[in-house]
């Protein structure tokens, strides 16, 4: 015996329908759905573009929204961004600038990397600073400048660190940067006066 939805030629299973269609009537009480990406901003309350859209399905533990596509279960702000702005580059994940784990609002979301993520959760800078690979840096040219000073006046790690207020690794990274930067500039420099001597 055939399901008993139009144009379904499967088996039946249940209640006079097949499997599919009877898990779906079960899971969304309808029997069609819409295609590719089903009814999913049904599920979302929109408010004005300004505010956060709230995900009013199922959310997971750890508070994100989740919902599926093409049958993979995949976080709500995924596929609120594949749907308002287009594919997600492989590397890359949907951030959320409001902080807010169930939001669905395209204007809320932003393309990072897990290290955009970790640095939001820990830092939550300004939404507006929000850039894709990275946020503005924490000190100043003038606070690097000195920060340098310090550190080539003999000052220790711990010091630097406690003085600006940041972490020993955060000194670390800033004086190799700068040190790479002057070892480029030097190099740059002895091969312009190398070319002139030959000229």
């Amino acid at each position: 015996m055939k399901c008993s939805v139009e144009g379904c030629v499967r088996e039946v299973q249940a209640k006079g329908l097949c499997q599919r269609h009877y898990m779906r009537l079960r899971r969304t009480g309808k029997l069609t759905t819409m295609r590719h990406m089903g009814d999913f901003w049904d599920k979302v309350a929109k408010g004005a573009p300004t505010e956060c859209w709230p995900w009013q399905g199922y959310v997971k533990p750890s508070g994100h929204g989740l919902t599926s596509i093409r049958g993979i279960p995949t976080h709500t702000s995924r596929k609120a961004w594949i749907l308002a702005k287009g594919a997600i580059p492989r590397g890359m994940q949907v951030n959320h600038k409001c902080d807010n784990a169930i939001c669905c609002n395209p204007e809320h979301l932003y393309l990072g990397t897990q290290v955009d993520n970790l640095i939001d959760m820990w830092r939550n800078p300004v939404p507006e600073e929000r850039k894709t690979h990275g946020r503005p840096t924490i000190l100043s040219p003038a606070e690097l400048a000195e920060l340098y000073r310090m550190r080539m006046g003999g000052a220790k790690l711990k010091e630097c660190a406690l003085k600006f207020g940041v972490h020993v690794g955060t000194v670390c990274r800033y004086i190799t940067e700068m040190r790479r930067e002057k070892l480029s500039r030097l190099r740059t420099d002895r091969l312009a006066r190398a070319r002139a001597v030959r000229i």
